[in-house]
């Protein structure tokens, strides 16, 4: 019986793990070189807390710079602790116990914690999203945090280190600690894109890490007795970065993965959660980096909640594919160009807003960092929509504080088992994320209102934004008296009748999508 109420328990106990992702920081501290110019106006950091809608933004003093970014928060969405790679603070922002020095020594440490950001390091990058934290699979109030490292800030673009150090939250009256630090998972040549899904048992964690300059992905499997060596993986074309700029994502489904980089283009795969193994779908290496407003090298990529959209920044660009297109690459809608703000003034105390990183938020929102210091955010509000209808808007959200670079990592906390596969095995039957990547097209259905009626001077047609068509009107006798064609998306359509004479009218409507004919009465009054 004791077994049975065990089992019983596991699955309330990871269910409430969907609000890991409700805490979002940013920002610089006081006496960062970088805003210096600006007087301090937009020093300290920022809190964005998703427990709100729309969110809760705060300012806080910040004990370090948050570059590269990862946090995480309790099951009610409450923050635990956060860190830039090489130190970590508890809730109190204050450095947690044994929660300095990770990464000591490599370039993270030294660009992040010690703010060296010029002089002797021109071919370095920040590693922004090179920090990435799980909760330890089977150990209760346990988090692995795990960090990329580069030995030689000197001149590489690459990590040489994949890294992991343990928090226990049991620790230090619930603030947490660190128990052991800087453990050495795998030493090879690592992009900086440091990404994670849940396995399909619903309670382990994949990592995948591609290796630089190569067509070749690094996959790990976190569980409860440990990190694995990884799988090795040739599969997919080369990534390769000059400078700075790339980003991974799994798809909320977890059935897709995604990467960009400036040389190794747009990849997207298919991935196994019960194997762990890859398959290319997608390779796409035209991207333009380059608008009116000259070049950049920052890459983005976020999927839309239902993983139907995905979103990626080339440059100065945004474009947007559909995953259940036949042929995904021509399905690419350019979405947007970064529009010059901050570029030829600062009058906004704003270095240029362009395009970089981006994370899809537990609103089911999209939110863009920049690529230089500003105190906004780009946001996507309707990301599950086809083409311009997903509403980006730029510098969406004014922020208290500066932020730069990259925006906080996270897996997406909100999957669990895949129910039906070899691997579902554990009894935890999660909820289960919208499966938009695999279901049909729906049925794009028709209905058709028509207000004011009676009607005196001008009707208002109203038909889903999918469907457009033949509009027809006639008169009681069945004459034809006017034709109106209506697109898709049209929103309301109006009939100016003022010149009818008064009386019964029938107003049809022929969908080009296939669909029902629908028929309404009108009358005209004066």
């Amino acid at each position: 019986m004791k077994q049975l109420f065990c089992l019983l328990l596991l699955p309330m106990g990871l269910f409430a793990q969907v609000k890991f992702d409700y805490q979002w920081l940013m920002g610089y501290p006081t006496g960062s070189d970088t805003i210096d110019q600006f007087n301090g106006v937009y020093y300290d950091g920022t809190q964005i807390d998703f427990k709100f809608s729309p969110p809760k933004i705060t300012k806080f003093d910040i004990p370090f710079e948050l570059n590269a970014t990862t946090l995480i928060s309790d099951s009610s969405g409450k923050l635990l602790f956060y860190t830039n790679g090489c130190l970590i603070a508890n809730k109190n922002h204050e450095i947690m116990a044994n929660g300095a020095e990770i990464n000591k020594g490599g370039l993270g440490y030294v660009q992040e914690c010690l703010g060296l950001y010029s002089g002797g390091y021109p071919n370095s990058y920040a590693t922004n999203q090179g920090v990435l934290i799980l909760p330890w699979p089977g150990k209760l109030n346990k988090y692995a945090l795990f960090h990329l490292h580069k030995p030689d800030p000197t001149s590489r673009v690459f990590n040489e280190n994949l890294k992991y150090t343990l928090i226990d939250m049991e620790q230090d009256g619930g603030l947490g600690a660190v128990t052991e630090k800087n453990h050495q998972v795998f030493r090879d040549t690592f992009c900086d894109m440091l990404t994670a899904v849940r396995h399909a048992n619903g309670r382990d964690w994949w990592l995948v890490l591609p290796k630089y300059n190569a067509g070749r992905y690094f996959v790990f499997l976190l569980s409860p007795e440990g990190i694995s060596e990884p799988t090795i993986q040739e599969v997919g074309g080369l990534i390769k970065h000059s400078s700075w700029g790339v980003q991974a994502a799994f798809s909320p489904s977890g059935k897709k993965y995604a990467n960009m980089s400036l040389e190794g283009g747009l990849q997207v795969f298919d991935f196994d959660r019960c194997s762990g193994n890859m398959k290319s779908v997608l390779h796409c290496d035209d991207l333009d980096f380059s608008t009116v407003f000259g070049e950049s090298y920052a890459c983005g990529v976020a999927f839309s909640n239902s993983s139907r959209f995905l979103y990626v920044v080339s440059g100065l660009n945004l474009y947007q594919f559909d995953m259940r297109a036949d042929d995904i690459l021509s399905s690419k809608v350019h979405l947007a160009e970064y529009d010059g703000f901050g570029y030829l003034n600062n009058k906004d105390v704003s270095l240029p807003t362009t395009f970089y990183q981006m994370m899809l938020a537990p609103d089911r929102k999209i939110y863009m960092s920049t690529s230089n210091g500003s105190h906004y955010l780009h946001v996507i509000h309707q990301p599950d929509s086809l083409g311009l209808a997903c509403n980006f808007q730029q510098r969406a959200m004014d922020l208290p504080t500066f932020h730069s670079f990259g925006i906080p990592n996270f897996p997406h906390f909100r999957l669990y088992d895949l129910p039906g596969s070899p691997c579902d095995t554990l009894g935890i039957n999660g909820p289960q994320p919208p499966e938009d990547t695999l279901l049909p097209p729906p049925v794009c259905s028709t209905y058709l209102s028509l207000w004011p009626n009676p009607v005196s001077s001008v009707a208002s047609v109203e038909l889903p934004d999918c469907q457009g068509g033949l509009l027809s009107i006639f008169d009681a006798a069945g004459r034809l008296i006017e034709e109106q064609r209506i697109e898709p998306g049209e929103g309301a359509h109006p009939i100016v009748v003022s010149e009818y004479v008064p009386g019964i009218y029938f107003v049809r409507f022929w969908p080009e999508k296939g669909g029902e004919v629908v028929v309404r009465g009108m009358a005209v009054v004066r």
